[in-house]
């Protein structure tokens, strides 16, 4: 457009010049400058002098021949048709031609070249100070480097002088900065709602700021902003990934503590061999579950009073009515070797050591089976992966934040001066319109154009803030949690940017309608942990519908006494059954085992809700769908 834009502007000028050759005959002429010198576009003589009284003709004599001696520019200023004129020598090899115009055209020209210059000063200021925050470790040693470039994009770079206070701590220039300021801009650098200083800007001589400047101080105050805000981040993640070492370490310390335990259980069970009352009393002082069963699953010795002596292992330790399918004492029998197994029942995880016990004749007459709940250590796994993903999760976000956020910004900004551009260039395009009706720019009527091109930036500007609204939604969910419960939480704000986080992955499967109450207070709670639950509902929703053509409806409100905010969330997908119902909250139960779910979405969730005080139901059926209702006491603010 900038081209488009100097073409217009070149083509206005020749209409408002005319060119002599070496014998001061006229080599061409426009059509408005005709009009001025002439008052015709038609006139008699080629020779240009001759077209003037003698008075006037001596005039023009004498300031051509000044013209072409000195090759230099020179006025004219004519009585008779009330105008300046200005007359440049051609220098152009060495030919001895005049080029003569008005003296409002060449300001007019003069003029918009400044402005051009001015505004491409400001994005030179504005992309040397992002360089420099792009590529800083630490703002404190980014900061002085801002400053030259600060000062070079204002109009009078020789009148100004820069300081950036940051946290109490001073940045200036200093060839400028011991001088005494006329005239002063201040902008203050905001983090997080949090005041961590300002800039200064100040003009030596009493010198107006222009608003352009005024708006790129601004913009510039905005990028050290999210620049400090981005280094925060990087530091709590760091905090973050060093607290997550510590609990690798503690969880290899503990898989030690159990290898160590396993190797003592494996010396008990050769000891048992040598005497029954020795391995009676190893029996009682045993939690874990030990039987010693025959050949036909039948128990001969128990540890646990409830099990006792007799019986099948199937029945008594499990409550099952036939033996567990790859049994692993069937193997010791078959193979007469140590078997190790994982077995589920329920919502409970068992490891299950078989060995078999050989009698004198080498032939396996008996299994000791030692069963191990291992539940908890199952969870604190399944938990250690959840954390790793989580992480990973987090810094992903932060780092596709921050790599939006930068071009985000330069649109926004460039957008913004592209807006006022075209303030001023449209009524140069509108006067040279009026003479050129048939004028195209980017093959569109000018018309088309010039009622289109505003729309197209209110677009752009629409696309730019949206870009920034769901990058702040990202930086919010990617925020380190540091698992209080003494923040103002706005529900309907958590479910608004629980919903722009999973638009795009619900919006495959279903239709999502927002309805949220007006009369919600504020609640002590924790915004991360609720909009994890918002998002575990809202994907675990979307998930159920399977034919792409659903509905998920979001309500939140107070209840009748105005003590507790209720959530709701409800969709016409495949629901639930009765069977499974009463399982979906605890651990590691999951319908969605085969596609990667790890049931510990709704346990989570559970949990959450605990520690808000509150609590969650479900009411669902098969083939209409599930509806969840959550329920936080107004005065929420975690338990003791």
């Amino acid at each position: 457009m900038k081209d488009v834009k100097n073409i217009n502007l070149v083509f206005e000028l020749l209409n408002y010049i005319l060119i002599l050759d070496e014998k001061n005959s006229i080599v061409y002429t426009g059509d408005d400058i005709e009009q001025v010198l002439f008052q015709s576009k038609e006139h008699n003589e080629t020779v240009f002098l001759n077209n003037f009284c003698q008075k006037e003709k001596k005039l023009w004599e004498k300031k051509i021949d000044e013209v072409r001696h000195n090759k230099r520019p020179n006025s004219l200023n004519i009585e008779r048709i009330q105008k300046t004129l200005f007359l440049f020598p051609v220098n152009l090899n060495e030919t001895q031609n005049v080029i003569i115009s008005t003296k409002e055209k060449i300001l007019q020209t003069t003029k918009i070249e400044l402005d051009l210059k001015e505004r491409v000063k400001e994005l030179q200021c504005l992309f040397a100070i992002s360089s420099e925050l792009d590529h800083s470790e630490k703002i404190s040693k980014t900061l002085p480097n801002c400053i030259q470039p600060l000062i070079d994009g204002f109009q009078f770079p020789e009148l100004v002088s820069v300081e950036i206070v940051l946290d109490g701590r001073v940045y200036a220039d200093e060839k400028n900065g011991n001088q005494k300021a006329k005239n002063t801009l201040t902008e203050a650098i905001i983090v997080n709602k949090i005041k961590r200083g300002f800039i200064e800007v100040g003009y030596h001589k009493k010198v107006p700021f222009l608003k352009e400047e005024e708006e790129l101080l601004e913009e510039i105050s905005g990028m050290i902003a999210n620049a400090i805000e981005n280094q925060d981040l990087k530091v709590e993640l760091q905090i973050h990934l060093e607290k997550l070492e510590d609990l690798v370490v503690d969880l290899e310390k503990q898989k030690k503590v159990l290898l160590l335990k396993n190797k003592k259980l494996l010396e008990l069970t050769e000891e048992c061999g040598r005497s029954r009352n020795q391995l009676e009393s190893l029996f009682n002082a045993m939690t874990d579950t030990i039987v010693v069963i025959d050949s036909e699953f039948n128990i001969l010795m128990s540890n646990k009073r409830e099990i006792g002596h007799s019986g099948k292992c199937y029945r008594k330790v499990f409550n099952e009515n036939r033996p567990c399918l790859g049994c692993p004492a069937e193997i010791s029998f078959k193979e007469a070797k140590s078997v190790s197994v994982e077995k589920r029942v329920d919502n409970q995880y068992f490891l299950l050591n078989n060995y078999p016990i050989v009698n004198n004749s080498g032939r396996v007459e008996n299994v000791l089976e030692i069963c191990t709940n291992v539940t908890k250590e199952k969870h604190m796994e399944f938990q250690l992966l959840q954390s790793y993903k989580l992480a990973s999760l987090g810094k992903l976000v932060a780092g596709v934040a921050h790599e939006i956020n930068n071009p985000n910004t330069f649109i926004r900004g460039n957008i913004k001066i592209m807006k006022e551009s075209f303030g001023d260039i449209f009524p140069i395009l509108d006067e040279h319109y009026s003479h050129q009706k048939d004028l195209k720019i980017a093959r569109l009527d000018y018309e088309i154009f010039k009622e289109n091109i505003p729309i197209l930036l209110e677009d752009m500007v629409d696309g730019a803030n949206r870009i920034k609204k769901i990058v702040d939604g990202l930086r919010n969910f990617a925020k380190k949690d540091d698992e209080s419960l003494e923040e103002n939480v706005n529900i309907n704000q958590v479910v608004n940017n629980s919903y722009r986080l999973v638009e795009n992955q619900i919006r495959k499967t279903a239709k999502m309608k927002l309805k949220l109450g007006s009369d919600i207070p504020e609640f002590k709670g924790n915004v991360q942990k609720l909009q994890q639950v918002m998002v575990n509902m809202f994907i675990n929703a979307s998930q159920a519908i399977e034919n792409g053509k659903g509905y998920i409806e979001v309500e939140t409100r107070l209840d009748g006494e105005g003590k507790e905010i209720i959530i709701s969330i409800e969709d016409n997908g495949k629901g639930i059954g009765e069977k499974d119902k009463k399982y979906i909250f605890d651990p590691f139960f999951t319908t969605k085992r085969n596609k990667g779910g790890t049931g510990l979405g709704l346990t989570i969730t559970y949990g959450i809700i605990k520690e808000h005080l509150g609590r969650i139901d479900v009411d669902s059926k098969l083939g209409q769908g599930t509806k969840f209702t959550i329920h936080i006491p107004v005065s929420a603010g975690g338990s003791e």
